[in-house]
């Protein structure tokens, strides 16, 4: 009786308290959304309007009860866009483009080609962008049936770059399906490459509507009626369909698949709630460990189209602080002098109380051409990461000078051995350099910045002068023969035409200025690389006043350097008062005594 009711007693207990909830039974657990992921990497001025585009299509997937994360330049790393697209149903990816054919490399490249263009390093800036291709690509778990949505990259549709030649339809056809590859063997059963169209189309067509991709596709607003269909070579089994703006060119539209639904694609999500997050990841660092740098030591002049190492010295720290196979990113960005062009004049308006002339009715404003929205790569964006090996004193690493002249600033960043970029706090402790890079004929001055001389005085300076291009400033030349005769008949006489480092007077004021100096320089500075001190002796201006000395060398071969790139050194020079004669005391007359 009594176990009889206890157990009662416990059945009733039990019955009232899950009715009252204080005991929650087991819920079902929550079906799993579609996982949108919208990765926005750098592309200089056009990221805030890729972004733009970007949220538009976030508030179409999450009105749709999606699962939205949000990688966005300038903090779209790699170790951020990896993390976000694990089990996504969705990838929209904005931002450069770098696939193959192209003309940057004779073979396709699998380490940088067909993937994103992301922030090397988070939080710094929405132009410099590291490229992770096929093969990082590859790598990643997309969810079962998954799409990747690619807006406004050069190659991924078949297109080339704005102000490149488009190429032939082979190419385009190669462009698309080697951009899809990786992707699809990342897990995604379709690739859409649209240069011209926003994703928010895409992206709601995916999540409300029941219709394969192809006809998602087929129904696009960009859709330009020419589509024509080839099978893949990089992927056995799909298809890759081409929709130009014309028959034989404007690649702008592509598709590569075998065939899914919209109810296929969502059937298989793997998310696991409704809402919108910022993707972030957890960055490599080697802040911490005591790691200072002193400014980068090249081991040859930057001269253009050539290579040198270059020495990243350790100011403090320990070399064994360093990982072993450490990497780094080398990044040139031309510093452009040149102000921007002054807008073009306006009409003037009539003159109060006038009446223009009667003229032409005037013609209809042409077709405005619209926006392109595709990115061409720059100079000066691009980080390559090459490289590097530890030394005694730090790191060092090969490089290669631009090719073209000029005023750049070096940037060079630390990477894991896999590429990936150490942190911000990490790149903190690199120096950046201001180089200027040579031409094959180029100079380089050490001279003071001042000079105080008296009017009319002599004065000195003592320069040195640096051969900082590849080729020599001198110039062999033949004489007229002697009257010498030997077995070969007359004797030529060569002689070498030396390089002359020309000091020559300025003055803003207009003053009369004394000629120009010239001083034959040393043979040993002609060769690339030499060096030599030049002893100036230059004499003032009789009048005092500010001028300025300039010096240039002039080679018998090139001509002044100053005209191929090379800027002459500038001496401010003060010319004081002369220093009035010395009075001679008028002697005495003789003492007469008469």
């Amino acid at each position: 009786m009594l176990q009889r009711a206890t157990r009662a007693t416990a059945v009733a207990l039990i019955v009232t308290l899950l009715g009252a909830g204080g005991l929650v039974a087991p819920a079902a657990a929550a079906a799993p959304v579609p996982k949108v992921v919208l990765v926005v990497g750098p592309v200089g001025d056009l990221t805030a309007s890729f972004r733009r585009q970007a949220d538009q299509a976030a508030v179409v997937a999450a009105e749709a009860g999606a699962s939205v994360v949000k990688v966005y330049s300038p903090n779209a790393t790699w170790t951020a866009v990896r993390r976000a697209l694990d089990g996504a149903s969705i990838v929209v990816y904005l931002g450069h483009g770098n696939g193959w054919p192209s003309p940057y490399r004779n073979a396709l490249y699998p380490p940088t080609q067909n993937g994103f263009g992301l922030n090397p390093v988070a939080g710094v800036d929405d132009d410099a962008h590291q490229y992770f291709g096929e093969a990082w690509v590859e790598k990643l778990r997309l969810a079962p049936n998954a799409v990747v949505l690619l807006h406004h990259l050069c190659y991924a549709s078949g297109n080339s770059e704005p102000g490149r030649p488009e190429g032939t339809r082979d190419q385009a056809i190669a462009r698309v399906d080697n951009y899809a590859a990786g992707f699809l063997r990342a897990g995604a059963a379709a690739v859409v490459a649209e240069g011209h169209l926003g994703p928010a189309y895409y992206v709601g067509a995916l999540l409300r509507g029941r219709a394969s991709i192809e006809a998602i596709w087929q129904a696009s607003p960009s859709d330009n009626g020419n589509t024509f269909r080839v099978a893949s070579t990089r992927s056995p089994g799909y298809l890759a369909r081409l929709d130009p703006k014309r028959p034989g060119g404007g690649y702008f539209r592509s598709l590569v698949s075998r065939g899914v639904t919209a109810e296929e694609l969502r059937a298989a999500a793997m998310g696991t709630g409704a809402g919108t997050v910022l993707g972030s990841g957890v960055e490599p660092s080697l802040a911490g460990r005591g790691l200072s740098f002193k400014a980068p030591v090249f081991a040859s002049l930057p001269i253009a189209a050539t290579r040198s190492r270059l020495t990243l010295t350790l100011g403090s720290g320990a070399v064994k602080q360093i990982p072993t196979g450490t990497k780094a990113g080398v990044r040139w960005d031309p510093i452009l002098l040149d102000g921007p062009l002054a807008p073009p004049a306006s009409t003037p308006a009539p003159s109060p109380g006038t009446t223009p002339a009667a003229g032409p009715a005037p013609s209809p404003p042409p077709d405005t051409p619209p926006v392109d929205l595709i990115v061409p790569e720059r100079l000066g964006a691009v980080v390559e990461v090459v490289p590097a090996v530890r030394t005694s004193r730090g790191i060092a690493l090969r490089l290669a000078y631009p090719a073209a002249p000029g005023l750049y600033r070096l940037v060079v960043t630390l990477h894991l051995r896999s590429g990936v970029a150490y942190d911000a706090a990490t790149q903190a402790l690199l120096v950046p350099l201001i180089v200027r890079v040579g031409g094959p004929v180029a100079v380089a001055y050490g001279a003071p910045s001042s000079l105080a001389v008296a009017a009319g005085a002599n004065g000195e300076l003592a320069v040195r002068v640096v051969n900082a291009g590849s080729q020599r400033w001198d110039r062999t030349v033949t004489l007229p023969p002697t009257k010498v005769v030997d077995e070969r008949g007359l004797d030529p006489r060569l002689a070498t035409l030396p390089a002359r480092l020309v000091a020559t007077w300025v003055s803003a004021d207009g003053l009369v200025v004394p000629e120009p100096v010239a001083v034959a320089l040393d043979g040993g500075v002609a060769a690339p690389a030499g060096v030599a001190t030049a002893l100036v002796t230059v004499v003032a201006p009789a009048t005092p006043g500010s001028y300025l000395l300039v010096l240039d060398v002039v080679s018998p071969t090139h001509g002044p350097l100053s005209a191929l790139g090379s800027e002459p050194a500038i001496v401010r020079v003060t010319v004081g008062e002369a220093p009035a004669p010395e009075s001679v005391p008028t002697p005495a007359p003789p003492l007469r005594l008469d």
